[in-house]
């Protein structure tokens, strides 16, 4: 418990050797900080913005320009495997003349 007083004792006298700024100097230094953290976030918004328009521009130009699905499974220039290809080689029938 002595040690508790003492060092409460220590951290009073150490307020006291404390230079706290003027209000106007407190004021100020309040604006600059919060005027540097609005530019700031703009700036970071702005690139957010460009960044995340460019790669959802760029991602919709390569899906409108696909013309053909993509592999699954790609098989870099090897020959695909037999089960790879479909196995229909059934006619489509056509029904015609159907009464209702």
């Amino acid at each position: 418990m002595a040690k508790l007083i003492q060092f409460l004792k220590e951290v009073r006298e150490e307020f006291k050797n404390i230079t706290w700024p003027k209000r106007e100097a407190l004021i100020q230094l309040v604006v600059v900080v919060i005027s540097i953290s609005i530019v700031i976030s703009l700036i970071l918004g702005g690139f957010d913005y460009i960044f995340t328009n460019s790669f959802s521009y760029i991602s919709s130009i390569k899906t409108t320009n696909t013309t053909t699905k993509p592999e699954a499974f790609p098989t870099f220039g090897l020959p695909a495997s037999p089960s790879a290809t479909p196995k229909t080689t059934t006619k489509p029938t056509i029904i015609k003349n159907v009464k209702k």
